[in-house]
């Protein structure tokens, strides 16, 4: 990860070719930029969290960290920069985005507004489904 680029792409275009499932999802976090920031992270199915899909997870937030979510305007330019990401069924200006990586799969979704929160961002379990793998 350390000199691998991070390339968000629109998640609508992402999950045509790699379909990010909601029986997948291995962790989520909420966060916000003012009044304070903050990050609230939510285990969704941490059973089959790995140390490896854990390192991954921490490697690309830290990096969305410093780049798209370093600050509002951060967000706010990153989002101007990516129209094709706008998701128009949502109450402010929303961008999804998605991005592959080596273990897991990722989702950030940026709410362009003041207060409540700012971003979402999802981790998902690569390969075979959740379901997949119990049923085994």
């Amino acid at each position: 990860m350390k000199n691998k680029k991070l390339i968000l792409l629109p998640a609508a275009a992402a999950e045509r070719m790699c379909p990010l499932r909601p029986e997948d999802r291995l962790l989520c976090a909420v966060g916000q930029f003012e009044p304070r920031r903050m990050n609230m992270w939510y285990p969704v199915r941490s059973c089959f969290l790995t140390a490896q899909s854990i390192d991954e997870a921490n490697a690309v937030f830290k990096r969305l960290r410093k780049t798209v979510l370093h600050s509002a305007q951060a967000m706010r330019r990153f989002c101007a920069a990516n129209p094709e990401a706008q998701r128009h069924d949502f109450w402010c200006p929303t961008y999804d985005f998605a991005y592959a990586g080596a273990v897991n799969g990722y989702r950030l979704r940026c709410m362009v507004n003041h207060g409540d929160f700012n971003y979402f961002f999802v981790v998902y379990r690569n390969g075979r489904t959740i379901n997949e793998s119990e049923a085994a």
